[in-house]
């Protein structure tokens, strides 16, 4: 009887896996020719789907997946164009912090650093200082926050440091080692030519800002319609001239305890606005729908902040197309998995500038199965449930008149 039992819940869960719905549909067009296409995907779609694009799939006329990888971090450096610098020293006081010296070659004016980095999860905190003859070094940034130093898809990551317009001969970066291990610099440079990079997709979310404590602390409140993806936080701040002030990223969070839900407000993340920096504050994984900023004042004045701006780095998928086919993008099914197929084995053999296939605007879907490629139909979920109903009934009917008959005997 148990193994009866047994063989109708695997019936039942069989039956529910067909019920699994995608939630959000999308058309692809623009595809003149046969071969791999980009195709990019906006902060529409993937809020939609809550931030989840390993569960994306493209359908074709058939309902067929088709296979695709996916590129998290396109990387804004060519290789070709990358001109290194030399690294002249490497320090390291064990526990406390390290750093590298930077040769400016050319000794050109100079506003930002290219730094590419060993893949690691640390955060590390980062000063920078320039000197002329490598003795005595000056100020240009400070106690700035360096993140987002994973790669997925190779064994280093490339990121900018924005710098004060200088012409130092050399710069110094120093790491606070105290809480992490060291990071290791493989190389240091500039772009030697003009790249377009995919440009960062700006999200607009609901933005209020006000003043408590008679200024002592500034509240930005960040409001969306879905959990959305931030990579990039960018502050235009015109008063006062000089500042440096401490900023928390806030956000609720609600906390079961045995029957009973408390709301409570928890520290996500932290960074620094400094008059001396650009005060573009990137981020790594941060995905929320409602949060808050808030900007430590102490005795000083209110930041005069003339706006907030918000991106994303746009997501790219590349999949083989055909020229005349209809494609479909779905997502929101988070019961079919990462999608791994073998395309992307052949990604380094790809040329660089492949063409774009456009998506359109995302759609909220209701009813449409999310098994397409097994062209299952709602009224077979119905079924599946039905006859799963009747064999429970019937055997419970037999268990109870087979109880009967052994009490009686």
């Amino acid at each position: 009887m148990m193994m009866k039992l047994f063989k109708i819940f695997l019936l039942l869960i069989s039956c529910s896996a067909f019920a699994q719905q995608y939630t959000v549909s999308a058309k692809l067009s623009g595809i003149k020719k046969d071969g791999p296409h980009v195709i990019y995907v906006g902060s529409q779609f993937r809020s939609l789907t809550d931030e989840q694009p390993e569960i994306i799939r493209i359908l074709d006329s058939k309902n067929k997946e088709v296979p695709y990888f996916l590129e998290y971090s396109p990387s804004e450096v060519n290789a070709q164009a990358f001109k290194q610098y030399p690294i002249i020293s490497r320090t390291k006081s064990e526990g406390k912090s390290s750093s590298v010296t930077i040769e400016n070659i050319v000794g050109s004016k100079m506003q930002e650093l290219i730094l590419a980095i060993a893949n690691t999860d640390a955060v590390k905190t980062y000063s920078i200082s320039g000197s002329n003859d490598n003795k005595e070094f000056f100020g240009l940034v400070n106690s700035q926050v360096l993140d987002g130093l994973y790669n997925p898809a190779d064994t280093r990551v490339y990121k900018t440091l924005f710098l004060p317009l200088h012409n130092y001969r050399y710069i110094k970066i120093e790491f606070d080692d105290k809480k992490t291990l060291p990071v290791n610099i493989l190389e240091a440079g500039q772009l030697t030519e003009s790249i377009t990079p995919v440009a960062m997709e700006e999200i607009m979310p609901s933005v209020k800002m006000e003043n408590t404590d008679g200024g002592k602390t500034t509240y930005i409140s960040v409001r969306q319609k879905h959990r959305t993806l931030i990579n990039r936080i960018v502050f235009d701040i015109s008063a006062p001239t000089f500042y440096k002030r401490s900023v928390r990223i806030l956000a609720d969070r609600e906390i079961k305890k045995r029957k009973k839900s408390t709301v409570t407000t928890v520290t996500l993340n932290g960074f620094e606005l400094d008059s001396s920096t650009k005060n573009v504050i990137d981020l790594e994984d941060f995905a929320e729908k409602d949060f808050t900023l808030e900007i430590d004042n102490g005795a000083n004045p209110p930041l005069k902040i003339a706006s907030v701006k918000f991106y994303q780095t746009p997501l790219r998928i590349v999949a083989d197309l055909k020229a005349g086919e209809h494609y479909t993008v779905v997502s929101g099914n988070t019961h079919v998995g990462s999608a791994e197929y073998d395309f992307i084995n052949f990604k380094d053999k790809l040329p660089n500038n492949l063409p774009v296939a456009v998506l359109s605007d995302a759609s909220a879907v209701n009813n449409e199965p999310s098994q397409k490629a097994q062209t299952h139909s709602p009224w077979i979920m119905w079924v599946c449930i039905a006859a799963g109903a009747a064999i429970v009934i019937y055997f419970c009917v037999s268990m109870v008149k087979d109880m009967k008959n052994k009490e009686s005997k």
